[in-house]
């Protein structure tokens, strides 16, 4: 009820830029470490789970965290190739940093293209450096998105991009009663949209837009509005 909404709103820890979190768990978006304090940079909502730690905050600018796979844009070809992930300044992609990779035989990147991505440096003071292998040595999906000419890279909150990472994500779920596509989301706030046409793919990245602030109920007739267009 009401109530107990307000209760569970009111035992939310709210922190503000340079608060302190006890302890060294394994810190998320929203952290960093400074010496051996993790201190907080943006204002959110504390999270736990297990021994990792975050705050939830919605916002555009994307702040670097080590680990996190983003979605990027290519800028600048070559051995160390630059690239814009929504951050204050771009990443870094070597040219050895993709599963089989080698000197004679390395993917060519050109401006433009887009590129899924895990953090492998995330430092306050130093350029982000990005890689596309994942921690068990395979590709596990990372790498340049190809697409017929029907993909498209959009832009959205922080937030949203949590949403639609959950397994339980509803507006996926009911879109995919009426669509096909492929969606990868990026933790900084990018999200790559693919589907059987250019009309097919439109709708289904502004759907995802618009879910933003709805309900399970109000998405669930929007969905079903669309698809009868």
């Amino acid at each position: 009820d009401l109530f107990n909404c307000m209760a569970m709103e009111a035992r939310k820890e709210v922190l503000l830029p340079g608060d302190t979190v006890a302890g060294l768990p394994h810190v998320g978006p929203g952290l960093y470490l400074d010496s051996d304090t993790v201190r907080v940079h943006t204002v959110g909502i504390l999270q736990r789970k297990d021994k990792k730690i975050c705050v939830n905050y919605s916002c555009k600018r994307y702040v670097p965290s080590l680990n996190e796979r983003v979605l990027g844009v290519v800028t600048k070809g070559g051995k160390q190739s630059k690239v814009d992930i929504g951050a204050a300044v771009g990443a870094y992609l070597p040219e050895l940093e993709f599963e089989g990779a080698t000197k004679r035989n390395k993917p060519n990147l050109e401006v433009g293209d887009v590129v899924y991505a895990r953090l492998t440096k995330a430092h306050r003071h130093a350029e982000p450096e990005l890689s596309c292998i994942a921690e068990n040595g395979k590709s596990n999906g990372l790498g340049v998105l190809h697409a017929q000419g029907t993909g498209h890279l959009i832009r959205c909150s922080l937030g949203l991009c949590r949403r639609l990472l959950k397994p339980s994500c509803h507006v996926t779920t009911e879109l995919g009663k009426y669509f096909k596509f492929q969606c990868v989301v990026g933790l900084n706030g990018r999200v790559w949209v693919d589907s059987t046409s250019v009309q097919a793919t439109i709708t289904v990245a502004n759907a995802l837009l618009c879910s933003e602030y709805m309900s399970d109920a109000v998405i669930t007739d929007m969905v079903k509005k669309i698809a009868e267009m």
